[in-house]
């Protein structure tokens, strides 16, 4: 008996003397795991994994508790106190969990082992690093957590906050597509063979949380000034903040048996422990981080290679496609493009042999250079159609070229210097205003400058109310910008915000909180002066251009373009007679309750061929109010001549709607033309285009030949051409403005129409009335701002 007490204090004893996430077993194994956690089966969640709109491979999602759970009391043990509990997530295939730290009197050891009871997996806990920490990754469904600690912690220091429930381990058979090639498999060239072995070194999946899921990339270990620090590069869309990285798992040596067998070699090795997040950039969607922990033993560093790929270069990729064994491809460079969304270019690749998938997001494309394979960019994208049907279709990645400059400082390839503002996010102090921005009016920051190859400027800025920024330059420097978040997510990111400069411009819709302007130059390398403007306006979160109508009434409409808190509303319909009538109200403000109103006209001028165009008469005629009851639904009241019409009206759909949102700039990049058009040297008439997918509907306001108001439908306009539509045109008759019930209304056509936009924001109009052929340039009419602008 005391033979047996004397060998379990030595065996203790010898491994308190270890390094705490170097032991492979549980220190104190005797204590038992008292379940602390256990919850029922998810309802109504994937069980299998699936991919986001991003392109990220979802493989579960997190279960937060209600409220974070207790763990048992601390034992005596090792020189120390110990832990050990379980917790368990029916059908989970693995699990990890969220461990909420409070006051925590150092750094502990954590062992946890699943199902799996011959594996036990360790990391340290450092309170330094965050509030929180989680587990490795075990499979099953249950995973038994001890943690180890020198001095005794107290009750609250460490808590169960929430549980990772994974549809798939990230060690699973994933089931890459076939076209895909192990790194077991050779390519037959000898030397190209001998640069893969050593590169798969370099390469790690990653697991981590985002948003609320678990999902895998893939990584690799870069060689720096600073090593052998451990520095992780992968995607913007993969970990893009701290907690993320906080989260994150790297698994190594992940590779199949031999090539013809991709059942896992069982040689993987994990390193929990996450990382500390260093720099980050949406616009080339590249993320570095310091992993908190060393890599394996076996790991070697990638180098860097920052010189600009050049189109027809062969390259290599190296990734975890479907999270599956380590795969290779090869391709060819081919031209710079651009994204829907980030706004620089990015390398454009055309794969030989081998494809990308997801899950190997945020991997590496290199290229053979003094007898290694160098970094050159990181995984952004590929065709949706990407397959082994289509192999050869483009994939995107974000250029090392640009983010290089970017974290040259962080690496120790050049020094951190003065600049005139941060170039990271967290390292902002001071907001540009000292009240939130809407109070403030706008914000001009003069003089500013991108000081070296690679400066980037955040100006962090309050938003009080809900409310519509917009953030741009001014000077002759080529800028992009983006607007990031108070958790330094990306919310809008733009280049060029008009043809007429490069500056760089965004206008966003957001609530209450913190935000972000990030500037940088276009060029990685330029440098030089500009200046920062900053403005909010509080308008409706919802834009209401369209074209409404009540669908049990065909034959009348109402225009309705929004800007700013001004409706301009332009109503379509008939005389008593059964003529066309249109009446506008041409300034429709705001009111308290939400409503627009305003006076209602009616109109007289030159016949619509007049050449020069003449004045106008105006003459008001009553009132008109718009209730908006949601997006798409409306009350509208006007009074003409004394008779009150009240209308319940909805937006027209004759094909998908557009989504409508604001601008501060021309437009001129819009490719949606949805809006009121005019010739402002030719006051009183005008053209409404409401634009739906590749259809045009125009109305258009103009004057018969008595003078008396007449207006005119194109209904189906078709695209012929990019900015081109045509299609015939029609004059209706119908009842009475105010009849109840609605009658039926006559078609003629009278002839057609067509458009030529030379952009978003100018164009020419040709019609033709009863054998009279107009031509007329044509720009999108400003009566407030911010403006209207629609993507379909």
């Amino acid at each position: 008996m005391i033979r047996t007490l004397l060998a379990v204090f030595a065996a203790a004893l010898a491994a308190s003397a270890l390094p705490a996430a170097a032991t492979e077993a549980f220190l104190v194994p005797r204590i038992a795991a008292q379940e602390v956690v256990h919850l029922d089966a998810p309802a109504g969640k994937s069980a299998v994994p699936t991919v986001t709109g991003s392109g990220l491979l979802r493989i579960g999602d997190v279960r937060a508790l209600p409220k974070s759970q207790e763990i048992p009391g601390w034992t005596p043990a090792a020189g120390g106190y110990v832990t050990r509990f379980r917790v368990t997530s029916d059908d989970a295939v693995g699990l990890r969990v969220r461990l909420d730290l409070g006051v925590v009197p150092g750094a502990m050891s954590m062992r946890v082992q699943g199902s799996d009871l011959a594996k036990v997996e360790s990391m340290d806990i450092d309170p330094t690093l965050g509030p929180e920490s989680w587990t490795p990754w075990t499979e099953g469904n249950s995973q038994v957590i001890e943690i180890y600690s020198r001095v005794r912690p107290s009750e609250d220091a460490v808590r169960v906050g929430a549980v990772l429930h994974m549809v798939t381990t990230p060690l699973a058979k994933a089931g890459a597509a076939s076209c895909t090639l192990s790194t077991a498999c050779s390519s037959d060239d000898p030397t190209l063979d001998g640069l893969i072995d050593e590169r798969r070194k370099s390469v790690a999946k990653i697991q981590f949380v985002r948003g609320g899921s678990g999902f895998l990339c893939s990584a690799t270990l870069v060689d720096t000034p600073r090593r052998p620090q451990p520095y992780l590069l992968t995607a913007n869309h993969c970990i893009d903040d701290q907690p993320a990285a906080t989260s994150m798992t790297t698994i190594w040596f992940y590779e199949s048996t031999a090539c013809g067998n991709d059942n896992p070699s069982g040689t993987a090795v994990q390193v929990a422990g996450g990382a500390q997040l260093v720099y980050t950039s949406f616009n080339v969607d590249s993320t570095l981080m310091l992993l908190n922990r060393p890599a394996p033993e076996g790991t070697l560093l990638a180098p860097l290679n920052p010189a600009l790929m050049t189109q027809g270069a062969s390259i290599v990729s190296l990734s975890h496609p479907h999270g599956d064994t380590m795969r290779w491809g090869t391709g060819t460079v081919g031209p710079q493009l651009r994204d829907a969304e980030r706004p620089y270019d990015m390398y454009s690749v055309n794969f030989n042999r081998g494809i990308i998938e997801p899950g190997s997001s945020g991997s590496g494309v290199f290229t053979a250079n003094n007898g290694h394979l160098e970094l050159r960019g990181i995984l952004s994208q590929g065709d949706d159609n990407l397959s082994c049907a289509q192999p050869t279709l483009f994939t995107l990645y974000g250029r090392l070229e640009a983010f290089y400059p970017e974290i040259s400082a962080y690496i120790g390839a050049t020094s951190l210097v003065t600049d005139d503002a941060p170039n990271r996010p967290q390292d902002v102090t001071t907001t540009v205003s000292s009240t939130p921005l809407e109070v403030a009016g706008t914000v001009t920051l003069p003089d500013r400058r991108i000081d070296f190859a690679g400066d980037v400027d955040v100006y962090k800025f309050t938003i009080a109310n809900t409310s519509v920024i917009t953030a741009s330059t001014t000077g002759g420097m080529d800028t992009v910008g983006v607007i990031l978040d108070g958790n330094t997510h990306e919310v809008m990111a733009n280049d060029d915000a008009q043809t007429s400069d490069t500056n760089t411009g965004i206008t966003q819709l957001v609530g209450p909180g913190t935000y972000y302007f990030s500037v940088a130059a276009w060029n990685p390398g330029a440098t030089g002066t500009y200046g920062v403007t900053l403005r909010a306006d509080r308008v409706d979160s919802t834009n209401h251009t369209a074209l409404w109508w009540n669908a049990n009434e065909s034959g009348w409409g109402i225009n309705i373009n929004h800007q700013g808190n001004i409706v301009f509303a332009t109503l379509f319909t008939y005389n008593p007679n059964g003529t066309p009538l249109w009446l506008v109200m041409s300034k429709g403000d705001r009111q308290a309750d939400g409503s627009y109103a305003g006076t209602l006209y009616k109109t007289m001028g030159p016949v619509f061929n007049a050449q020069p165009w003449s004045p106008i008469s105006l003459q008001a005629v009553g009132t008109m109010s718009l209730v908006f009851t949601g997006d798409a639904a409306a009350a509208l009241t006007y009074t003409y001549n004394g008779a009150t019409v009240t209308k319940a009206i909805t937006k027209q759909s004759f094909r998908t709607l557009p989504t409508c949102s604001w601008s501060s700039f021309d437009r001129s990049f819009a490719d949606n033309f949805q809006d009121l058009w005019w010739n402002q040297n030719e006051s009183g008439w005008g053209v409404n285009v409401t634009h739906q997918e590749d259809v045009l509907f125009a109305t258009l306001f103009t004057y018969n030949a008595s003078g008396q108001p007449m207006w005119y439908v194109m209904s189906d306009g078709e695209r012929t051409a990019p900015g081109q539509y045509s299609g015939a045109l029609y004059s209706t008759t119908g009842p009475a403005f105010n009849a109840t019930p609605w009658t039926a209304v006559g078609l003629t056509q009278v002839g057609s129409m067509s458009f030529n936009f030379t952009d978003g924001n100018t164009g020419t109009m040709t019609y033709t009335v009863n054998g009279v052929q107009v031509t007329k340039a044509i720009q999108r009419q400003v009566f407030s701002n911010p403006k209207t602008q629609c993507e379909q």
